[in-house]
């Protein structure tokens, strides 16, 4: 039970007991958490843990496991911490994060083997040959995922590689190796290291069609085509709060059943709703409409089943310190209350919305209609993208009316 769950349980029955003039009546069962609502619809939900230091907060600690049935590492698995010097490896802080979720019955994700940033200055001191290089991304992700074998369920291989190809001083991996070269090697070696762990490539602004989800689809379908690998991309999903309807869930769920035609999965790994400072009620009901979106069109999508928040109160998001101006991007305050975006997810979670189904339609047109209307999932109904809806549906034939009409001989 979370914290804020617990003082309005204590509070209810307070009020029971004043009622009936110090007559208790039996407690108000407390609702159900988000973990317990996802769990009933087949996809974990989770949140990424700040550091091993924060799971000391007990509150902290508390409303992550309670809500949550999968983990992610915010920073303590990528290069520049877990692999400081070249045969130094330090796993004092994500190993106790993954005992943390081990033993609340969580899983956990690793974040990331292969990116262009937060890379330790001897990694990118040189020179090294592209033999080198390879060998040293090898062995890293032997290493690294070897540690966590049979533990980690979900691991994002290579993060962000197209913003790596625009790095090149900072980018190891496509300046010296080749792209899309290192990212066969990366996920081989993460493949060969841990079998049982599924393996995403990870991006951001892709939750919406365009020209990045185009040129991720193009990768990730050429990984496909050479056997390497890959089962699924995760959508980062850092958002920014604005008025969310079905035609958000639509851009989302539309690129989900997308690369659902190649045979892979789809994880939302990131996600964050940043709100322009003051935080108004309004601007926090907008929030919540993007978190309802996603979390809809995840619901409808038969490849996604991990949803994962960049953390999940405020007091520890990323947002304020590099992005001035904008902050309560996350479900919870920072006082642990749930915000509106709580309550769309766990309203979402409860009454997940029904996917739409050509066998609703008698025709062609009549399901055409509703495509083009944007219903919610209309996606759905045009899985092939081709912008046709249900073509499995007859066409009505129409009677050709004559254009002059025969004169009466009788």
């Amino acid at each position: 039970m979370g914290a804020g769950r617990a003082v309005l349980l204590v509070l209810g029955l307070a009020v029971d007991i004043v009622a009936l003039g110090g007559a208790p009546r039996p407690a108000t069962a407390a609702p159900p958490t988000l973990r317990e609502l996802a769990a009933a619809r087949g996809i974990r939900i989770g949140a990424a843990i700040s550091s091993a230091a924060t799971l000391g907060d007990p509150t902290y600690a508390q409303v992550l496991s309670s809500e949550f049935d999968i983990a992610v590492s915010e920073n303590q698995m990528k290069w520049g911490l877990i692999h400081p010097a070249p045969a130094t490896y330090d796993y004092v802080d994500p190993d106790a994060q993954v005992a943390f979720a081990q033993a609340h019955g969580m899983a956990f994700r690793g974040h990331n083997l292969a990116w262009h940033n937060q890379n330790p200055a001897w990694l990118l001191a040189g020179p090294f040959t592209r033999d080198e290089r390879i060998q040293q991304l090898r062995d890293h992700i032997h290493t690294v995922v070897g540690h966590y074998a049979g533990q980690l369920s979900e691991w994002d291989v290579v993060n962000e590689a197209f913003d790596g190809l625009a790095d090149p001083a900072h980018d190891p991996w496509s300046s010296q190796i080749g792209f899309p070269d290192y990212l066969d090697v990366a996920f081989t070696a993460a493949h060969e290291a841990d079998p049982s762990a599924k393996l995403f490539y990870n991006d951001y602004l892709i939750e919406a069609p365009g020209p990045r989800f185009d040129q991720v689809l193009a990768l990730v379908a050429g990984l496909k085509a050479r056997g390497v690998p890959i089962h699924g991309v995760g959508f980062q999903a850092h958002q920014g709060a604005r008025p969310c309807d079905a035609s958000c869930a639509n851009d989302a769920l539309t690129n989900m059943l997308r690369l659902h035609a190649l045979g892979l999965e789809v994880a939302i790994t990131e996600l964050d709703v940043a709100v322009q400072l003051p935080a108004t009620p309004a601007k926090l009901d907008e929030q919540a409409s993007v978190y309802r979106a996603l979390l809809q069109a995840c619901l409808l999508a038969p490849n996604c089943h991990t949803f994962v928040m960049w953390g999940f109160t405020d007091t520890y998001s990323w947002i304020p310190a590099l992005r001035p101006g904008y902050g309560a991007a996350l479900p919870f305050d920072e006082q642990y209350q749930p915000k509106p975006a709580y309550a769309a997810m766990a309203d979402t979670l409860a009454n997940p919305p029904g996917p739409p189904s050509c066998a609703a339609y008698r025709t062609q047109p009549e399901a055409q209609a509703a495509f083009a209307s944007g219903i919610l999932g209309a996606p759905l109904l045009d899985p092939d993208g081709n912008g046709v809806a249900c073509e499995s549906l007859p066409v009505p034939t129409t009677v050709p009316v004559p254009s002059v009409v025969p004169a009466f001989t009788g």
